[in-house]
């Protein structure tokens, strides 16, 4: 049986909380599992059976099923499983293996969707809780909306909407104290068969820098791996941990030296997310597996283990192909859909415009950049290729939905006068998509420039260095959205070498 116990630690190593909840499994349907073992007739069954019923089957191995940058890909596209066909192959599973599956997420699971974003990610949570999930540790994309949106999942008022599960981040601290993130934890420990399961979150060290600062004003990201190694030694030798699995959103940077762990620090198993790779191989001895992202792969790890603690594993990455089940559907999660799809297929499926050509992420960058120079009346403007998450095919409907596809992320645009030196330096230095009103840019006049707050706020870039800084009224996917319904009024299909009709705000 297996039982959560929410540990909650403070500064000082004290036990401050436990709480305990049990998994009950499905009752089984043999009309639709025929084949199962609890579902055969026996052909000669024993005449004088055991008066006394059988012992619950208990298994030497936990199954740990993974998923990491989600991006809120809730419906099945393409080579996307959709959470309706995971949660279909899950429950499966844990009809065959009731009590000893383990379900985790490792970061930037909501933001990224329409069908999301719309929701503040809550539609992600919630089918999340119809799987079942059992910890959830945090990456840098949940903090675009602001940190409290996402946590507030998680601080037990269910007026706002509750996670059934722990946010773990073990790292992430309030600036100049050791006070750990709200509404999160370091950790979570599981009792599967009297085995205690230890699960430590982590973010990966640095990736403050992939976050708009002003959302990460007054939080500081710590070197996780001697929090991984303490809070392993915590977990091994003060709760009775046998098995320890570090969930980092790291792109693998400190697998190596988290395997190099020994003793009561060790480690058995990692699971990194971030930089959307797709691998499930074997790192010093013990599994290490990414799961590429937007649910096109549904990571495995299989953990065996006795008396004396893991014996062996086996680990995998699955996808659409894997199983026919993951083209099933799952009738709860089916339900929570149809009733997010009902609030916005109005707002998401209408067309505003036709595509005749395809366009790749650079050249949709550098197109925005010249919506974002006209929407603000500004001589420059900025893009960074990164805020382009995809392209458009040839033929495509651009719906709003496809906006969110294509700029996930809730920008601001902003803008400033900067001196025409500097502007000359992010030209030729600073790796950027531009569009620009004029030819040349003299060192010595200045100039108005605009970009997405994400790029402005960088103190490695200069924009909060300039002068007359102002903050559009518009987000960015807002005014692609006013330039497209003014093409559509003009052009019979979109293109990027369009005139670009929209006038300054």
């Amino acid at each position: 049986m297996k039982k959560l116990l929410l540990l909650l630690l403070t500064i000082t190593l004290f036990l401050t909380g436990c709480t305990t909840t049990e998994k009950t499994p499905e009752v089984l349907d043999c009309l639709v599992y025929p084949n199962h073992v609890d579902c055969l007739v026996d052909p000669d069954p024993d005449p004088d059976p055991d008066p006394d019923p059988d012992p619950e089957v208990i298994y030497d191995f936990i199954d740990i099923f993974y998923m990491n940058d989600f991006h809120g890909a809730i419906e099945a596209d393409g080579d996307r499983i959709g959470l309706s066909g995971i949660a279909a192959y899950i429950e499966n599973h844990e009809e065959t293996y009731p009590d000893n599956t383990l379900v985790i997420a490792g970061g930037d699971m909501l933001q990224g969707s329409a069908l999301s974003n719309y929701y503040d990610g809550y539609s992600t949570i919630e089918i999340m809780n119809e799987i079942g999930f059992d910890a959830f540790t945090l990456g840098n994309h949940e903090f675009d909306w602001g940190i409290e949106t996402v946590t507030n999942y998680f601080d037990g008022d269910l007026e706002n909407g509750e996670a059934d599960f722990p946010l773990l981040a073990a790292n992430i601290f309030y600036e100049g104290t050791d006070t750990l993130l709200e509404n999160s934890v370091p950790y979570v420990v599981y009792d599967i068969y009297d085995i205690q399961v230890g699960i430590i979150g982590t973010i990966g060290y640095g990736l403050e820098y992939s976050i708009a600062t002003s959302k990460i004003d007054g939080y500081e990201f710590r070197n996780p791996v001697p929090i991984i190694a303490d809070y392993a030694e915590l977990l091994r030798t003060e709760l009775g941990c046998e098995i320890v699995i570090w969930v980092g959103h790291d792109s693998g940077s400190i697998n190596q030296a988290v395997a190099d762990l020994t003793g009561d620090q060790n480690v058995d198993a990692v699971f990194n997310g971030h930089s959307h790779s797709g691998y499930a191989h074997e790192v010093i001895g013990i599994p290490a597996v990414q799961s590429s992202s937007t649910g096109k792969n549904l990571g495995h790890v299989r953990i065996y283990f006795d008396e004396t603690g893991v014996t062996d594993y086996d680990v995998e990455n699955l996808s659409l192909y894997s199983s026919s089940l993951f083209s099933d559907t799952d009738p709860g999660v089916e339900l929570l859909l149809d009733g997010y799809k009902a609030e916005t297929d109005e707002l998401f499926t209408e067309v505003l415009i036709q595509t005749e050509d395809g366009y790749s992420q650079s050249e949709l960058s550098r197109w925005l950049c010249e919506v974002i120079r006209k929407s603000t009346n500004s001589d420059i403007a900025f893009q960074n290729y990164g805020g382009t998450r995809t392209d458009i095919s040839d033929g495509q409907d651009i719906t709003l939905a496809t906006l969110y596809e294509i700029w996930p992320f809730d920008n601001a645009i902003k803008t400033v006068t900067l001196k025409g030196d500097v502007v000359n330096h992010l030209i030729q230095n600073g790796g950027m998509a531009y569009d620009s009103g004029l030819d040349v840019f003299d060192n010595d006049l200045y100039y108005k420039v605009a970009t997405n707050d994400y790029v402005f706020d960088k103190t490695s870039n200069p924009f909060l260095d300039g002068t007359d800084i102002v903050i559009s009224e518009h987000l960015l996917r807002d005014v692609v959205e006013i330039e497209l319904r003014l093409q559509a009024a003009v052009y019979d299909h979109f293109d990027t070498d369009n005139e670009v009709l929209i006038l300054p705000n």
